[in-house]
């Protein structure tokens, strides 16, 4: 690893997207699975990274625990033992899900979930080929990454963290059968965490058949403005980006398209019932003239009764990981299931309180803002994780 701060930090840097892509954080061990789904830059510094870790470093000096997290981290050196093989990759429905279970979508792509957990059929519509998929439970693999973290950053001295939704409004209705909001990119954060891209933030609007009840529902449709890695976007050091993702109950998540978006663009989140069904829908993050991501989703037996306005953080140390200033959803059209208009009723849920969030409502417009100070840090493990 070389010697001293300034080749710790250059190490740090490079080493980063292939580090946090993996979400266990031990090591080279999870880093094997999925290579095809990794950049060949990655793939390339994967394999730099591999022939690093056997080299000795415990004798190397950092002068800054965040170098040292970032160090032991690469290594497999926080004595928590062997990972589990398959790597996670953390969605904006706040689950984990192993990487096999995500999936990326071609334009116009269809996937339909089948009744009964049965599992989902992949449709590429260039070719017209059906692929079959069975459930992949996120609870299974699922892994509280909090837990190891905050241990780590304990011994180092870092603050603690929380990845969770942390304000929305939700307005709920017997069946939604469309959902359509603006909002524009805000400033990006100030900070991507005590080493660089740690922290990651979502906004999005979305559709859940949960009633509005946390923790309920078994899916969720969602356009997303992603800043930082998602488990969509394998880049830790990603910039804001664009994607449509759906999240199924069999325990698989699809992305289409990630959009690079910048600080001013006007975006578009769209939900929508296909004409003449009651089943299939239409996702769809609309950037403009920077591009469209999209594809349909069948479900069947599903009903949309709970829609969303939600800033996420995922791996928040401080406010600081936060956008630097607010975003107003405006224009929110909620339609039912026969395309007639619903006024929403939007109801304000601040999910954790450490940044001042709040949720203002002014008719159909939602504002969703919050402290982006420095100054305020989390200092004890946040009781819930979502």
């Amino acid at each position: 690893f070389g010697h001293g701060e300034a080749q710790a930090q250059l190490f740090v840097s490079r080493a980063l997207p292939a580090l946090v892509a993996s979400p266990c954080f031990c090591g080279p061990p999870c880093m094997r699975p999925s290579m095809r789904h990794r950049s060949s830059e990655q793939q390339a510094f994967v394999a730099k990274l591999r022939q690093a870790a056997l080299r000795p470093h415990r004798a190397m000096t950092l002068r800054k625990p965040a170098l040292a997290l970032a160090v032991a981290a690469a290594t497999g050196s926080f004595g928590h033992g062997a990972c589990s093989p398959a790597e996670l990759r953390r969605m904006p429905d706040g689950r984990e899900y192993p990487l096999e279970c995500v999936h990326w979508l071609g334009e116009g792509d269809r996937v339909e979930s089948l009744p009964g957990r049965l599992g989902d059929v992949i449709v590429d519509v260039a070719t017209g080929e059906r692929r079959h998929v069975g459930n992949c439970e996120a609870s299974g693999g699922r892994r509280d990454r909090r837990e190891l973290v905050v241990d780590a950053g304990d011994r180092l001295g870092l603050a603690s963290y929380y990845s969770s939704w942390i304000v929305d409004a939700v307005s709920t209705h017997t069946s939604f059968g469309g959902m359509t909001s603006n909002w524009t990119v805000p400033r990006a954060p100030k900070s991507r965490g005590p080493v660089p891209g740690m922290s990651s933030v979502y906004l999005f609007n979305g559709l859940e058949d949960g009633g509005g009840v946390p923790g309920a529902s078994t899916m969720i449709l969602q356009p997303v403005l992603s800043h930082g890695k998602s488990g969509c976007v394998l880049d830790p050091l990603a910039g804001w980006r664009f994607t449509a993702f759906y999240v199924t109950g069999s325990g698989r998540a699809y992305c289409g398209r990630a959009i690079a978006v910048s600080e001013g663009d006007r975006l578009q989140g769209r939900m929508e019932l296909a004409e003449g069904s009651q089943d299939t829908w239409v996702i769809t993050a609309d950037a403009g003239s920077k591009g469209v991501s999209s594809y349909t989703a069948s479900l069947p037996g599903l009903v949309m009764d709970a829609a969303y306005i939600v800033l996420e953080g995922m791996v928040v140390y401080s406010c600081d990981a936060l956008p630097r200033e607010a975003v107003e959803f405006t224009a929110n059209a909620l339609r039912d299931a026969q395309g007639h208009a619903v006024t929403p009723a939007w109801q304000p849920q601040v999910r954790h309180p450490e940044c001042a969030p709040k949720a203002s409502i002014a008719g159909h417009d939602v504002r969703l803002e919050w402290s982006s100070s420095a100054s305020v840090a989390l200092q004890k493990p946040a009781a819930v994780f979502v």
